[in-house]
């Protein structure tokens, strides 16, 4: 089978990438070949594809709204990132570039693909007679800024293709202009039917396919295929650190800001290490959050992959998930559990279906510092607690199934849809 994967970055900008290239190295072994198409970005991985992929919409370094936005150049780029945003042509004839290079293809798998390539290539499989089917990492068919988030609080307003009160609210960046762009191509989106081409969406939680349906999409169109774990992970380290850990992209609906407020006010006589790139200069902004007495025990140790994130995961005394968005399955609980550390997250979204409460971590209310400085103080001082909390993570993710598991199931569906 040969599987066509579309999103936008080829780099590890989110979880999003990271499943991407983990699929991309299983699938072969799978018996099916994995194509990547994507925007060409600076830094993006080699790939023998790099050639077909799409060129950017402003220069190739310019990755993120924050910085296309900004610049002598940003007025100029406005009409493509528009057509980005609503439907491009030059994304369809990269598609197509592509296409016809390989010949015979059984299925396109959309990842991530908004405001950078556009719906636009959806079409182009169908018009060649190709299913398409698209995993859902986040809210964007429902939501102006795919989080369902207004001001920091979950808000539910477009849900059913209100977008007005996205574009009013300003709720792409908090620009203007980009909300009316972002709110105009939904609204076109709606009227084309553009979804209505996709064949089956992938969802990776129970909540997310409740909110799916609550949008209007036919739920028999819906597949919940929960994400898969690396089985291959390192056993569970018998020597911790003295520190508390989050790793993952730095961002306001990461709810970090309320992970700081809590373990400032608790002063444990643990470290706390927020492993991850900040987005849009969000890193400056919770490093202005610390306060005296804190900055030797607070640590920012930036982007960490590899053997270096496994070995900062395996030694955390448990590690923290304090999403204030509607999370719907974030990797890093999952990778929290293989690596035997329990997670104390937020009772929002999809987090409660990854974590038990009081078995394999615990659940705090979300945005709400107080009731996490409390869970903290209840799990730190434990530490045979936290070790069997760790061991049950491990078992319970191991249950779940492994990637493989994972690809299995997706496989049964794209054959489904292209049976041969």
């Amino acid at each position: 089978m040969r599987i066509v994967c579309c999103n936008k970055y080829f780099f590890v900008n989110g979880g999003t990438e990271q499943y991407l290239f983990r699929i991309l190295e299983r699938l072969p072994h799978l018996g099916c070949q994995a194509v990547p198409f994507s925007v060409a970005y600076a830094g993006s991985r080699p790939s023998p594809y790099a050639p077909y992929f799409l060129p950017p919409p402003g220069d190739p370094g310019q990755t993120h709204f924050d910085t296309l936005a900004k610049g002598l150049g940003a007025v100029a780029r406005l009409p493509r990132l528009m057509g980005r945003a609503i439907w491009s042509f030059e994304a369809k004839r990269c598609l197509y570039r592509l296409l016809d290079a390989l010949g015979e293809v059984d299925i396109g798998y959309i990842l991530n693909i908004y405001n950078y390539m556009s719906p636009s290539v959806i079409a182009a499989f169908k018009s060649r007679g190709i299913p398409v089917v698209m995993r859902l990492g986040d809210y964007n068919l429902l939501c102006l800024n795919y989080q369902l988030l207004y001001k920091n609080r979950p808000c539910e307003r477009c849900l059913g293709g209100a977008y007005r009160h996205g574009m009013v609210r300003r709720c792409v960046q908090g620009s203007l202009p980009a909300s009316l762009v972002r709110g105009a191509a939904m609204y076109v989106h709606r009227l084309l039917g553009v979804y209505d081409m996709v064949d089956a969406f992938v969802a990776p939680c129970d909540f997310m396919r409740e909110k799916l349906i609550q949008g209007g999409f036919p739920d028999h169109k819906i597949h919940v295929i929960r994400q898969g774990v690396e089985t291959g992970a390192p056993p569970v380290s018998e020597e911790k650190g003295n520190y508390i850990l989050f790793f993952g992209r730095l961002s306001p609906e990461k709810g970090l800001d309320t992970l700081l407020a809590a373990y400032q006010d608790l002063a444990p006589d643990v470290d706390l290490v927020l492993a991850g790139r900040g987005v849009g200069g969000y890193e400056d902004v919770l490093k202005r959050l610390v306060r005296p007495g804190f900055e030797g025990r607070i640590r920012f140790a930036g982007f960490v992959q590899g053997p270096e994130l496994s070995g900062l995961i395996s030694r955390a005394l448990l590690c923290v998930t304090p999403s204030r968005w509607y999370d719907n399955a974030p990797l890093s609980v999952l990778e929290s559990a293989m690596h035997g550390v329990p997670v104390l997250a937020a009772r929002i979204g999809g987090i409660p279906e990854l974590v038990e409460d009081g078995v394999t971590g615990l659940l705090f209310r979300p945005d709400d510092a107080a009731d996490l400085a409390e869970k903290l103080g209840r799990m730190l001082p434990d530490r045979p607690a936290l070790a069997a909390m760790g061991r049950a993570a491990r078992e319970r993710a191991l249950r779940q199934g492994s990637l493989d598991d994972h690809l299995a199931r997706l496989l049964e569906l794209f054959r489904s849809l292209h049976p041969r």
